[in-house]
């Protein structure tokens, strides 16, 4: 019985973390997504203004 009960217990572990996992893989994947598609809209707004797209880092001032 010992040994059915962490068969068990292993078993749903396992399948929670995957089902943890899947959920923030899909959390981070959305938010990835909506951001890149936010810079799009905004690089093609530029565009449209006759705007280069801003740089993805800021410049710094070297002396």
């Amino acid at each position: 019985m010992n040994n059915l009960g962490t068969a068990l217990l292993k078993i749903v572990a396992l399948a929670g973390g995957a089902f943890t996992g899947a959920l923030v893989a899909r959390w981070v994947d959305d938010a990835l997504s909506s951001r890149a598609q936010e810079r799009s809209h905004y690089d093609k707004t530029r565009y449209e203004q006759g705007l280069t797209p801003v740089p993805t880092r800021p410049l710094t001032n070297e002396q």
